[in-house]
């Protein structure tokens, strides 16, 4: 079996533990199931290629990748981001942050699916997850690169900037400074403008952010389009954390 080939097999397991499971826990719609499902993977994987292929902190040369999505759900984009990640050979650590219970069970679930690497589930609100709780151990491998997803929440890059700090200050090399992509998913059509920019608290590059202790300096923000009404618009904002 080919990477593509394994990959599809994997999305195809994950897809039918969502359809299993949504009628008790309420992961997506409950009205034409199998249609939304099907339009959201849809959106995910087409939107992690159009990232890979044109993120411009070459996140498909990180030697290491340490990644976020936060009010992970069903694990949309954050399941289906991993498991393309390691089909692409990315070495990734993967946190999906999930308060809501029920889900955050689901999500634990998924490790039983047999990806090559594992995922880990923080059941907590972004903000509110200490360090310890990210796991990091001296021994860890820092990363090159930290992409934090959001779909369906909205947060400031000032308030996803400070709850990634606890994660930075556990880095197992203090010095290490990683570049921070902040990736939103927004309708197939969304516009980059001053009012969107101003919106979600994204500076102009080179405006350093200071964030509990921590500087992270701005390489500007941008939107992804879509390359079919079927898709989803990224809305991307970077920074090198110093």
């Amino acid at each position: 079996m080919n990477e593509r080939q394994e990959l599809d097999r994997l999305l195809s397991d994950y897809r039918r533990q969502v359809l299993r499971w949504n009628k008790q826990i309420n992961l997506v719609s409950r009205r034409d199931t199998e249609g939304v499902l099907g339009e959201l993977l849809h959106q995910c994987r087409g939107g992690w290629d159009r990232l890979l292929a044109d993120n411009p902190g070459a996140l498909s040369k990180a030697s290491a990748l340490w990644y976020c999505d936060l009010g992970s759900g069903a694990g949309l984009p954050g399941y289906v981001w991993h498991a393309q990640a390691v089909s692409a050979k990315i070495p990734i650590r993967t946190w999906l942050v999930e308060p809501r219970e029920k889900r955050a069970w689901f999500l634990n679930r998924l490790n039983t699916l047999g990806c090559v690497e594992p995922i880990e589930v923080l059941d907590n609100h972004w903000g509110g997850v200490p360090g310890e709780d990210f796991g990091v151990a001296a021994g860890d491998r820092a990363p090159s690169h930290v992409l934090i997803s959001l779909k369906a929440l909205h947060l400031t890059d000032s308030e996803v900037l400070a709850g990634l700090v606890p994660l930075l200050d556990a880095l197992p090399a203090p010095e290490w400074r990683p570049r921070v992509l902040i990736a939103r998913f927004y309708p197939f059509d969304q516009s980059w403008s001053a009012d969107l920019a101003q919106d979600l608290e994204i500076p102009a590059s080179g405006e350093v952010c200071l964030q509990d202790g921590r500087s992270f300096r701005g390489q500007g923000g941008r939107v992804l389009p879509a390359l079919s009404r079927r898709g989803a618009g990224l809305v991307l904002s970077e920074y090198l954390a110093e």
